[in-house]
């Protein structure tokens, strides 16, 4: 190993009191994909469970891409223990924004590996990751981890028993390999100061100076010192899961989940068993057990997004978990206790609902233990220009390009009045830099409903075709509109793919392959 790499380890054991080389606890990391717990088509045990039984690690660091996936690694837990599998489960909550970005996965990975292997200490360890959950993104940045030296760990592929002659095997890629490249790091940074959750350090970036945002931060600061109820008032798209994230963010809850539900996407049959878990064959449909989203997110926040939007029937268990901290899983015959802490969002007036009698009034005031109204994009207006740098800067750092709109593009933005909030303009910009070619982006390349806005509405089956000197990407425009077709899908249909799919007229297997392949959602 290269001089750089054995002092990279070296701190590394320092920093963690880790000796390698030493037989010590057996500690495996692996991300949670979408085949965990189990295939939904085969309903066979998915790549963790598989793994698992085969081999059982003393500790197993499940990594989790976001709020979706926070209750498939704790049903891993759940099954596991119901087997006499035993391994001792930890999480890392390791949010991002794209699942196929090299940099962003490496940098949050290794990141979130150094606080693990600081908290580790105090014994021998010997290290394995398991390769098969992820994309192939993440499974390239394991592999750069380890075959760098960054971190010392066996690489290990599950070989499904249609592929291993009936048997489920497991294959360690040997790093050694005279086949494989050699990958230097020199990187000499030592890495950061037992909790079961980790998250690594990547919270939101806040963009605003308008006196009024900056209000809305200040009472999202105070409220994060107290463990209340806050309900988060504002248009949609204004920024409150944002907000609701500063909140967890600087609570004593920080190091624990965070996860966002949209109570408009929960259909009312399935609203009970999705946030409260259920047991198997509970109700037609209910074919294995499930925690639910309260017991995924314990000891963390749970932010309940279009609160008013809540079916009637779950708002008196909703309120149970508020008041008591308990719930009452359908099938179950006793009540559990869950500890999460709840925030609310929504862009109605409560209050209206209460009176007519859609909201029940001792949740709505349970609920608002503190209020955070949050500005429209038309009322900071002053943010704008800071706003239109940011995403701007996001997208050249994702592309290494250097674009940015003009000034004349600016001066139109700030006569839009925005319906959509910082969520459209975000839009905005990244279609705007999709589809121009130049470095200066001008006004003939805004979205179609700022052209109309300010151009004046056509006849139906006209269009405001302008074409910039430069030339534009025509393929990259059409690719926009097709993505923006296929978010409204799947908000229409409450995330359910296969009707997503049929509102659009194509197959289900297409519509997944669009979303996975082209639009990068998963």
């Amino acid at each position: 190993m290269a001089r750089t790499l054995q002092y990279r380890w070296k701190v590394l054991l320092e920093a963690a009191m880790i000796t390698v080389g030493v037989p010590g606890m057996d500690v495996c990391f692996s991300f949670v994909g979408n085949r965990d717990p189990y295939h939904e088509d085969t309903e066979e045990p998915g790549p963790v469970l598989s793994f698992l039984q085969e081999r059982s690690p003393a500790r197993t660091y499940l990594f989790c891409t976001g709020p979706d996936y926070f209750e498939r690694a704790k049903t891993v837990e759940h099954i596991a223990r119901e087997n006499g599998i035993k391994t001792d489960f930890r999480f890392i909550n390791l949010d991002l924004e794209s699942v196929i970005d090299y940099v962003e996965i490496y940098s949050k990975l290794k990141d979130s590996v150094d606080i693990v292997l600081s908290h580790i200490g105090g014994q021998p360890v010997t290290l394995s990751v398991l390769l098969d959950p992820g994309t192939p993104q993440m499974q390239t940045c394991w592999f750069l981890l380890a075959k760098s030296g960054y971190i010392e760990a066996s690489l290990l592929q599950g070989i499904p028993a249609r592929f291993a002659g009936g048997a489920y095997k497991v294959r360690e890629v040997k790093l050694d390999s005279p086949s494989l490249p050699v990958v230097k790091l020199d990187d000499e940074e030592a890495p950061l100061s037992e909790r079961v959750w980790f998250t690594a350090r990547n919270a939101p970036k806040i963009v605003g100076e308008s006196p009024c945002f900056e209000d809305a931060l200040g009472r999202a600061r105070q409220a994060a010192k107290y463990d209340i109820s806050v309900l988060i008032l504002g248009e949609t798209g204004s920024g409150k899961e944002v907000i609701a994230r500063i909140i967890h963010d600087l609570s004593n809850r920080k190091e624990q989940p965070f996860l966002p539900i949209n109570c408009a996407s929960i259909t009312a049959s399935l609203a009970e068993s999705e946030l409260f878990g259920c047991k198997k064959g509970a109700f037609t449909g209910a074919d294995r057990d499930r925690l639910g989203q309260f017991r995924a997110a314990e000891g963390g926040t749970v932010l309940l997004d279009e609160i008013g939007d809540l079916p009637m029937e779950i708002q008196p268990k909703l309120l149970r978990v508020l008041e008591n901290g308990t719930m009452l899983p359908v099938g179950y015959d006793s009540e559990v206790r869950v500890d999460v802490r709840i925030l609310a969002a929504t862009n109605r007036k409560l209050s209206e609902l209460v009176e007519d009698g859609t909201f029940r009034r001792d949740l709505y005031e349970r609920l608002n233990q503190m209020t955070i109204l949050i500005p429209s994009l038309s009322e900071r207006k002053e943010d704008i220009p800071l706003l239109v740098r940011e995403f701007t800067d996001q997208w050249n750092r994702a592309y290494h390009e250097e674009k940015g709109l003009s000034e004349e593009t600016i001066a139109y933005f700030l006569r839009y009045p925005w319906p959509g909030n910082v969520r459209e303009l975000q839009n905005a910009v990244t279609m705007m830099c999709a589809v121009g070619r130049s470095e200066k982006i001008g006004p003939e390349l805004m979205p179609p409903a700022l052209l109309e806005y300010f151009h004046g509405k056509k006849r139906e089956g006209d269009f405001t075709i302008s074409i910039p000197e430069d030339g534009m990407n025509i393929k990259a425009l059409l690719n926009q509109i097709e993505k923006r077709y296929y978010e409204e899908a799947l908000e229409l249909s409450g995330g359910n793919r296969e009707q997503a799919a049929g509102l659009l007229g194509i197959s289900g297997a297409a519509f997944r392959k669009a979303l996975r392949e082209r639009f990068d959602i998963v």
